[in-house]
């Protein structure tokens, strides 16, 4: 058996969100972005739900596997386990027409099959409409007759105790109806992805919303190249509509958007200030901001994470989860700093510790100042449904979070170099440009969830110290950069 296909189901979905960007997978494959910190744990997290899902489905076997890329050989095995009379196959290869698919699980069912792709997420999202009606066209032309093909996705209602309850993880939706109707479109995108393929030179298509929905393109670093900072896509809270209206009219800058194009509040605050340098400092609502802060004040971070399968007692999927906390505290305006914090070990439920630490940490009375209150509300809320016999402290500390962003947010304060931005990496510079997240090793969020997920799988004394290090030093630096941001603030 030979097996030239132009197309996977991979490139398929490719191509029915752009056809450039199918050619340029095709031919010019250096041009893709890196991938980043956030997709590669999407990845893994895939491949971790991948595998538990298999449990699902006892004494399976598995088709496609080796390190080397063979699908003629998985095509081969695929017939000869399903002529062998095998009653589960996982990554089962097929082909038809030119379009190589692999499908998750396919099951026996008497005469027929029932096949399931398997999904990381809490829901049937649409694109995974397209990813199952391709599966579906190739296996029931290729002579296999399905009784259901479905989604399996992970129930974000679930709550682990004890051991895993599968049953309860995953949820199992059909799709049979929806891909049978979907038939005669398949058909028709197969032969125009064949046709994109055939082209001498790449296609003709300028950018569009269709770049990142329904995900962000790999080649949006190419195709993108000819648009500045400061573009009218960087413009705050306008509308993906109005930002290409104003491209497909030849408006790249944000300084060259018209003075009477219709702006929301946001959008004109951003726009202004690039345009003509206006900052605001509302001084009467900053003064009522700062007269309503009753010292000590704690200033508090977390960094968690957020696992798909939940992995103590207690948790749901994607459960923010914290391993670490930074606190400042400052006795008054003019009091001396201290800090404090917590980071736990790797490979144990973090929760416990956290909170008796952060319990001994933190006294009344006193504000505790949060940066984008509600993560931290939320965090103190999931500790305490978890433990209640530590709900009413936990409670009373959430009741105390102010958010130190609602200044900027609200725009009592904006300077031109916050960029349309209210987060925290964009006021910090603007504000204390003597502090700086580049100097950092770990510089954001995602990159210290990574970090701790390192912790968990690293066995060299000196990187596990290292990584420690580099965690301590951001979440350290996040609560100062909050102190220092309400210094500039009092300052006024």
């Amino acid at each position: 058996m030979d097996t030239n296909h132009l197309l996977s189901k991979t490139t398929f979905l490719r191509s029915v969100q752009c056809r450039k960007s199918l050619y340029l997978n095709r031919y010019t494959p250096d041009l893709r972005d890196p991938p980043d910190l956030s997709q590669e744990a999407v990845f893994r997290t895939g491949r971790e739900v991948h595998t538990l899902a298999r449990e699902l489905f006892p004494d399976g076997v598995e088709v496609s596997t080796g390190e080397s890329y063979d699908p003629e050989a998985w095509l081969q095995k695929t017939r000869a386990y399903m002529g062998e009379g095998v009653e589960v196959l996982f990554e089962a290869v097929f082909e038809h027409d030119q379009v190589l698919v692999i499908v998750d699980i396919l099951v026996r069912a008497g005469t027929k099959w029932k096949a399931y792709e398997v999904k990381s997420s809490t829901s049937v999202k649409e694109p995974y409409d397209w990813d199952v009606a391709v599966q579906y066209h190739i296996l029931s032309n290729s002579g296999i007759e399905l009784d259901d093909f479905s989604i399996l996705h992970i129930n974000n209602n679930y709550v682990r105790h004890g051991d895993l309850d599968l049953e309860a993880l995953f949820t199992n939706a059909s799709m049979f109806e929806v891909v049978k109707e979907m038939e005669p479109e398949v058909m028709t995108h197969i032969e125009e992805a064949k046709a994109v393929l055939a082209e001498l030179n790449v296609p003709e298509i300028d950018i569009g919303p269709y770049c990142d929905e329904p995900y962000p393109c790999d080649f949006m670093g190419y195709c993108w190249r000819h648009i500045p900072e400061g573009s009218v896509f960087n413009v705050a809270r306008m509308k993906k509509a109005h930002k290409f209206g104003l491209y497909k009219d030849g408006i790249v800058r944000i300084i060259d958007i018209p003075e009477d194009f219709p702006l929301n509040a946001t959008s004109k605050v951003h726009v202004e200030g690039e345009k003509y340098g206006r900052s605001i400092i509302d001084q009467v609502a900053l003064e009522d901001f700062l007269n309503s802060l009753e010292y000590p004040l704690y200033f508090l971070d977390f960094e968690t994470f957020n696992p798909a399968i939940p992995p103590f007692d207690g948790t749901k999927p994607y459960n923010q989860i914290p391993f670490q906390y930074s606190l400042h505290r400052k006795s008054s305006p003019d009091g001396e700093l201290s800090h404090s914090g917590f980071l736990a070990e790797s490979n144990i439920d973090p929760r416990i510790p956290l909170i008796e630490s952060l319990l001994r940490d933190i006294h009344a009375p006193g504000d505790i100042l949060a940066y984008n209150r509600p993560f931290e509300a939320r965090v103190l809320r999931d500790l305490a449904e978890a433990f209640p016999e530590s709900a009413s402290q936990l409670e009373d500390l959430s009741s105390r979070l102010v958010d130190l962003m609602e200044p900027f947010q609200k725009r009592y304060y904006y300077l031109p170099e916050m960029s349309g931005s209210y987060s925290i990496k964009a006021v910090l510079p603007a504000l204390v440009p003597e502090l700086s997240y580049e100097s950092l090793e770990i510089s954001e969020g995602t990159q210290a969830m990574e970090a701790y997920y390192q912790l968990g799988i690293e066995t060299n004394p000196r990187i596990i110290e290292r990584i420690r290090t580099d965690l301590w030093e951001y979440c350290k630096f996040d609560t100062l950069a909050m102190v220092r941001i309400l210094e500039n603030i009092e300052s006024l």
